[in-house]
C-alpha cells in the first residue's frame, strides 16, 4: 500500500465539525485495518505546523463544511505539496459554490431547478425587495431557499407562499451572504456515489433517499431513525440517464477519488442539485450504504478512495 504516517484531518471550525468527527472515526478503523498509521488532526490554527510535524505521507481529508470542502485545506495541501484526497482546491471551490457549480452544470447542458442567486449587499443596497413579486412569478411556487456556500442542508427553507418568503431569505443569509432562490422541483430524492479518475470512474448503484419530509434535513442527513435508504428501482433508461448526468457532472467540475452527487428525477428527468465532494461516512449517509449495496463494503470504498493518492507519491 505505502509506508509512512497518513494525517487523518477531522474536525475543523465549520458547523459540521462533530459530523466530520463521526466520519473520521470510521475512515480511521478502516485505514488502519488495511495495515496504515494513522495520525488524527483537528484541523485548527495550528494546522501548518502540525501537517510539517507529521511530515505525512498523504493526507486524508475528512473533513465537512467550510475550511474543509471549500478548497481552504486543499489550496494549503498544494502549497505544501502534501499528496491528499478527494477533489483539488479549484473543484472543491467550485463544488461547493452551488451558485457556481449550477452555472457549471447548466453551461454542459445538464438539467438543474431553475434559480436566481443574490448577494445580501442586493437586498440591503439596491432595493431588490422590491423585486420578490416579480421573482416569485418567474420561478413560482413553491420555492426553496438556500445558502449558496454551506452543507448538510443548514438554511435550508420551502417556501409555500409570498408571506414565508422574507422568513426564509433572512434564514439563509445567517449561514451565507450569497443566497438560492430556486424552483422547488419534486420527485424522487436519489444520491449517486462515484470514486476514481474521471475517464475512468466507478459508479456505485443509485441510492434512493426517504425522509418524510420535503426536503432531506441535516437531521435526515445524520440521524438513522429519521431517514430511509435503498437501492432505487429504475428502469434501465432511467438508471442511465441518472448515471449519465451524476458522471458529467463529476467530469466537467474536476472532481477525482470521491464525490456524490445528489439529484431529483423528476418525471424521468434527473434535476441535478448539487455535488458533495466529501460525501458523510456517517451510519445514515448514502455513501456507506451505496458501497454495501454494490458487494464492497467500506474498506473497499475507503481503498479506492485514496488508490490515486498513493500512485501521486
Amino acid at each position: 500500500m505505502t509506508t509512512g504516517k497518513v494525517a487523518l484531518l477531522q474536525g475543523g471550525s465549520s458547523m459540521e465539525r462533530q459530523v466530520s468527527f463521526q466520519s473520521a472515526r470510521r475512515v480511521r478503523r478502516s485505514l488502519e485495518g488495511q495495515g496504515l498509521e494513522v495520525v488524527p488532526i483537528d484541523v485548527r490554527r495550528d494546522f501548518v505546523d502540525r501537517i510539517r510535524e507529521v511530515s505525512p505521507a498523504f493526507a486524508f481529508i475528512s473533513l465537512h463544511g467550510r475550511g474543509g470542502e471549500d478548497g481552504t485545506v486543499q489550496e494549503l495541501l498544494e502549497i505544501m505539496k502534501v499528496p491528499f484526497t478527494g477533489s483539488d482546491a479549484r473543484a472543491s471551490s467550485q463544488c461547493f459554490d452551488k451558485h457556481i457549480f449550477k452555472q457549471l452544470i447548466s453551461a454542459a447542458g445538464l438539467e438543474t431547478p431553475t434559480w436566481r442567486s443574490f448577494t445580501r449587499g442586493v437586498f440591503a443596497e439596491y432595493g431588490a425587495m422590491d423585486l420578490i413579486p416579480q421573482l416569485i412569478a418567474e420561478l413560482e411556487l413553491p420555492l426553496v431557499i438556500k445558502p449558496a456556500r454551506e452543507g448538510s442542508a443548514f438554511g435550508v427553507r420551502v417556501v409555500e407562499d409570498q408571506q414565508g418568503f422574507n422568513p426564509a431569505l433572512l434564514g439563509a443569509f445567517d449561514y451565507d451572504d450569497r443566497i438560492l432562490v430556486e424552483r422547488f422541483v419534486g420527485g424522487r430524492e436519489l444520491a449517486v456515489t462515484i470514486t476514481g479518475e474521471p475517464d475512468s470512474a466507478h459508479i456505485y448503484p443509485i441510492v434512493e433517499v426517504g425522509s418524510g419530509e420535503s426536503i432531506y434535513t441535516f437531521t435526515a442527513h445524520y440521524d438513522v431513525s429519521k431517514a430511509t435508504l435503498h437501492v432505487a428501482d429504475l428502469d434501465p433508461g432511467e438508471r442511465d440517464r441518472v448515471e449519465q448526468a451524476a458522471l458529467t457532472a463529476y467530469q466537467i467540475t474536476g472532481c477525482r477519488d470521491i464525490a456524490r452527487v445528489d439529484l431529483i428525477l423528476s418525471e424521468s428527468v434527473p434535476q441535478i442539485l448539487e455535488i458533495n465532494t466529501i460525501p458523510g461516512f456517517g451510519e445514515a449517509g448514502p455513501t456507506p450504504f451505496a458501497a454495501q449495496a454494490d458487494g464492497e463494503g467500506f474498506d473497499r470504498l475507503i481503498a479506492r478512495i485514496i488508490e490515486r493518492t498513493v500512485r501521486s507519491r
